[in-house]
């Protein structure tokens, strides 16, 4: 790891030390970032170019990418040996996530502190429509969640669970309140979260007349619901059933579904967490055919197999859609170079070990999910660049600028170019270290990534300029994240 040269003043700035002579950062107040910050002689990512550049911070934005020596600045790192990356955009969580008897142990304290360290500066939540509550109060209930505790960035994507008139009146007030994409579940009745396809198409209609898109969980309910009792029913209940009970025609199915929408109605449609190579197959012919779909797959998809399932603690690796077969797993990996899937989320939904117990004699109870907010980006990087499977180039994208462009965020972050906040990760792409429980920050008091090798460290993140993390050392202060007011760029 590089070092950093800088003078008294700018060390105790960095510390977040008290306002002092010299220090005028620490002076402007807490969470400051006045002044000018040189990041110099890094290998620099910047829009299609990778290049050996400085790069100068001046308050919260980029001001300057280029050769800039002989500038002068109030503090100044040495970049040399390290990557100069764009934050990480990771619009994938669930934050104090109330789901199959349980609440996520991440909320915007230990969430974004988790995501600070993962290098991820900017993050969407979710938020489901309660019963009875209106879309406006789950926006209302998650500013207040955040309040006092968001160390990044974030925003918020509606859920609705109930498509009524009143509901369907609000969205266009939602896309004014910068909540532009709304995410609806095809399963999980028992949860109250099912949408008949009949209301989904109500709801892309009313969506895209304001301007929005729509988020699927794309898994076919029906087929689950026929799947899951009758393996139940013949003893079958162990973590690897989870799988058996959604093969991946159910997500093709649901997808297929989805497709014949987007024909029906010319809406904005964007399929979360896709897992399944027929999917994969509707998904590319569909942007091919011109339709308005996308969609995302999740780190745990690149890294395991359904074989993590047939563990004594399998229960860990109990997420839906569930993992697949090694040929899956690298027929994903193809799609995220390719770009036919077109960035890489966390889904972190984060539960206890003792909630994670709910399902140890059977499947079915077990919490959906796995945290991974803070392992996205290294993961990436180490099993993607330098194992060889996409260049640093397209890294950045599936990280950073592909879901800043896709969901409102664009040109503001997911880019190093001037004008964008100062979101900026230095990496060592040369560190070579174990993931794992005592090596990750997050608040569940287990982890899928355990005793992972892994190439390439984050050194250093910034947010809007502010040094957030420094190497093991958190800096930022609670509630300095800011609300993400977003709008699509429709086309």
């Amino acid at each position: 790891m590089s070092g950093e040269g800088r003078d008294a003043a700018a060390e105790a700035g960095a510390r977040g030390d008290p306002a002092g002579p010299g220090n005028p950062a620490a002076a402007a107040g807490p969470g400051a970032t006045a002044g000018t910050t040189l990041i110099r002689g890094g290998t620099v990512v910047v829009g299609e170019t990778v290049a050996r550049l400085d790069l100068l911070v001046r308050g919260e934005r980029i001001a300057t990418v280029g050769d800039l020596a002989g500038s002068r600045a109030d503090r100044v790192v040495d970049a040399d040996g390290l990557l100069v990356l764009p934050g990480g955009v990771d619009s994938h969580v669930h934050f104090n996530d109330v789901f199959m008897g349980t609440v996520s142990v991440h909320d915007y304290l230990t969430g974004t502190r988790a995501a600070a360290y993962g290098g991820t500066t900017s993050v969407i939540d979710f938020s489901n429509q309660v019963p009875g509550g209106t879309l406006t109060k789950t926006l209302e209930d998650k500013k207040e969640e955040a309040r006092g505790k968001a160390l990044v960035d974030w925003g918020v994507h509606p859920v609705i669970t109930r498509a009524d008139e009143a509901t369907l009146t609000e969205i266009p007030e939602m896309v004014r309140m910068g909540a532009p994409t709304i995410k609806c579940y095809m399963t999980y009745r028992s949860d109250g979260l099912l949408m008949e396809d009949e209301d989904l198409v109500r709801i892309v209609r009313r969506l895209t007349e304001a301007g929005g898109m729509l988020m699927l969980h794309a898994e076919d309910n029906d087929a689950i619901e026929a799947n899951v009792p009758r393996l139940v029913g013949e003893g079958k209940t162990a973590p690897i059933f989870h799988a058996w009970s959604k093969p991946p025609e159910v997500e093709t199915e649901a997808i297929r579904r989805i497709v014949a929408m987007a024909r029906e109605t010319g809406g904005r449609f964007f399929i979360v967490h896709l897992a399944s190579p027929g999917g994969l197959e509707l998904v590319a012919g569909a942007m091919e055919e011109g339709l308005d779909i996308r969609a995302e797959t999740c780190t745990h998809y690149l890294v395991f197999t359904e074989a993590m399932l047939e563990r004594e603690d399998g229960i860990k690796w109990i997420c839906s859609p569930p993992l697949r077969d090694e040929g899956v797993r690298q027929t994903l990996w193809e799609g995220v170079a390719d770009g036919r899937i077109r960035m890489v989320t966390s889904d972190d939904a984060a539960y206890s070990w003792e909630a994670k117990l709910y399902g140890k004699d059977r499947f079915d109870l077990c919490p959906n999910g796995i945290p991974g907010i803070e392992p996205r980006f290294q993961i990436l990087y180490s099993e993607g660049v330098a194992g060889g499977r996409i260049s640093l180039l397209r890294f950045a994208e599936i990280v950073s600028t592909e879901p800043a462009r896709l969901f409102g965020l664009y040109p503001r972050k997911g880019t190093l170019e001037p004008g964008a906040d100062a979101d900026i990760v230095l990496l060592d792409p040369e560190a070579r270290w174990i993931m794992g429980q005592d090596t990750l920050h997050m608040a569940t008091d287990w982890s899928a990534y355990e005793g992972i090798e892994m190439t390439g460290r984050i050194v250093k993140v910034f947010s809007r300029g502010e040094l957030l993390v420094d190497g093991n050392e958190l800096l930022g202060t609670p509630g300095r994240g800011r609300y993400l007011h977003r709008r699509l760029d429709v086309q």
